[in-house]
C-alpha cells in the first residue's frame, strides 16, 4: 500500500488482463463514458493509470483525488492509480507529501510529457506524441529544471502568438486565459500551442459571425459535442455541426470572409508549431525526451494512447515502437494498449495492428481512462 515504485509497478502490470483498465463496456463505441461499469462491481476493473489534477488539465485537487481512490481501494486492495499530469510533477510532489495520510491507496507517481516526432520514414508532417513515465522521483532536480524550462518557452510562445493574432485580426481580443477555456494548459506552458489555438480561433470567430450576442461561450459546443469533430475535415466545419447541435437550429453557409479570417488564424498558430527537419525551442523531440527519460535514476516509459496518432502509413506503429525501445533501452516498456478514452471508431480500425507492433518489440500493455474529472472511474469533467 502507499506509493508504489517502479519495479512494483512493472511487477502489476505484468499481473494485470485487458479488463483490469476497463470499468465497463461501452455501450456505445464512439461516446466516452457510455460504460456500464460492470467490471468494477465485480472487482475486475484494477487500475487507472492515466488521471490528471488541477495541476495541469484535471478537475481533482490531489485530496480528492485520494479520498476518491480509497473508497475503490477499500473495496478492492489491488486498485492501483497512477497521477500523471501533463509536463508537469508538481502535484506528485504535492501527493507525496499527503500520501501517509491514505496508506490504502495504491499510488504511482508519474508524468506525461508531450514530444512531437519529425523523424520517421515518408513522414509527411510533425506528430504529437505523448510519452507516460511512471514511478518518477518528483524530487529529482534534473527532471525539474527539463519540465520547467520547456513550460517557460512554451507559454512565452503562446504569449506571443495571441499577440500576433490580435494584431492580424482586431477587434477580436484574443486572450490567452479565454484560449484556456478550451485546452487550460496552453496557459500553463504545456502540451501544445497551436492545437489549442486552432479551437480557439475557430470557435470564437465561428461564435462571434453566428450568435454575435450568444449566452454560452465558445468552448462548450467543443466540450458537448466532441465526437463531431472529424481529423478528416476542416475543424469550424466540425464546430459548426457541433455549434448547430448546441443551438438546435442550422445555420447558413459560413462567408468567405469569415473561412479567410480563419484561415489567416491558421497561419499564425501554425507558425508555433514544429515543421519536419525544425524542432522548435520550446517543444520536446519525441527521440530526445526518450534518451533524456532513460538517463533519469528513476521512472519507466509508456507510449500514451497510441490510435490518437493518427498512422500516415499501416508501418507507422512499428516506426513508433522501433524507436521507442531504440531510444528508451530497457525503460521503454509498455504502451496504452488498453486506453479507455478514445473516441470515434478509428480505435477499432487500427487496434490489433497497433497490438502487434507492440508485441513484436515485446512491450506490455498498460491502461487507462485519462481522467480529467472530479471521478477517476470516468474520463471527462464536461458531460
Amino acid at each position: 500500500m502507499g506509493i508504489v515504485n517502479e519495479k512494483d509497478f512493472i511487477k502489476r502490470v505484468k499481473s494485470f488482463s485487458d479488463i483490469s483498465f476497463k470499468p465497463g463496456v461501452r455501450k456505445f463505441p464512439e461516446v466516452l463514458d457510455s460504460h456500464d461499469y460492470c467490471y468494477l462491481e465485480s472487482g475486475d476493473f484494477c487500475a487507472n493509470l492515466h488521471i490528471h489534477s488541477q495541476f495541469s488539465d484535471g478537475t481533482l485537487s490531489i485530496e480528492e483525488l485520494f479520498s476518491n481512490a480509497k473508497e475503490i481501494c477499500e473495496q478492492n486492495n489491488k486498485f492501483l492509480i497512477a497521477l500523471t499530469d501533463h509536463d508537469t510533477i508538481e502535484g506528485c510532489k504535492k501527493a507525496f507529501e499527503i500520501s501517509k495520510k491514505y496508506n490504502q491507496v495504491n499510488i504511482c507517481l508519474g508524468v506525461e510529457i508531450s514530444t512531437v516526432a519529425i523523424k520517421f520514414p515518408k513522414q509527411p508532417k510533425p506528430m504529437p506524441v505523448h510519452v507516460l513515465v511512471y514511478g518518477i522521483n518528483p524530487f529529482d532536480e534534473k527532471l525539474n529544471e527539463f519540465l520547467k524550462r520547456k513550460s517557460d518557452l512554451k507559454l512565452d510562445l503562446a504569449k506571443k502568438t495571441i499577440d500576433n493574432l490580435n494584431l492580424a485580426l482586431p477587434g477580436y481580443n484574443f486572450s490567452i486565459e479565454e484560449a484556456s477555456k478550451c485546452h487550460s494548459m496552453i496557459a500553463k506552458g504545456q502540451d501544445e500551442v497551436a492545437h489549442p489555438l486552432k479551437k480557439y480561433t475557430a470557435g470564437k470567430i465561428l461564435l462571434d459571425y453566428f450568435f454575435p450576442n450568444a449566452d454560452f461561450s465558445y468552448e462548450q459546443p467543443i466540450f458537448k459535442y466532441k465526437y463531431l469533430f472529424n481529423p478528416q475535415e476542416p475543424y469550424y466545419i466540425s464546430y459548426k455541426k457541433a455549434l448547430e447541435m448546441y443551438c438546435d437550429c442550422h445555420l447558413g453557409l459560413i462567408p468567405d470572409a469569415i473561412i479567410q479570417k480563419i484561415k489567416i488564424a491558421k497561419e499564425i498558430y501554425s507558425a508555433a508549431h514544429p515543421l519536419i527537419g525544425k524542432m522548435p525551442e520550446a517543444f520536446s523531440s519525441f527521440e530526445e525526451t526518450i534518451e533524456f527519460i532513460k538517463s533519469l535514476d528513476n521512472g519507466v516509459m509508456s507510449i500514451a494512447h497510441p490510435a490518437r496518432i493518427l498512422a500516415y502509413t499501416p508501418e507507422f506503429y512499428t516506426y513508433l515502437f522501433k524507436t521507442f525501445k531504440e531510444f528508451g533501452k530497457d525503460k521503454a516498456l509498455f504502451y496504452e494498449g488498453c486506453y479507455q478514452s478514445y473516441e470515434g471508431t478509428y480505435y477499432l480500425e487500427w487496434q490489433s495492428i497497433i497490438d502487434d507492433a507492440a508485441q513484436h518489440f515485446g512491450l506490455i500493455k498498460t491502461g487507462g481512462l485519462d481522467s480529467h474529472g472530479k471521478n477517476i472511474i470516468s474520463r471527462c469533467p464536461h458531460y
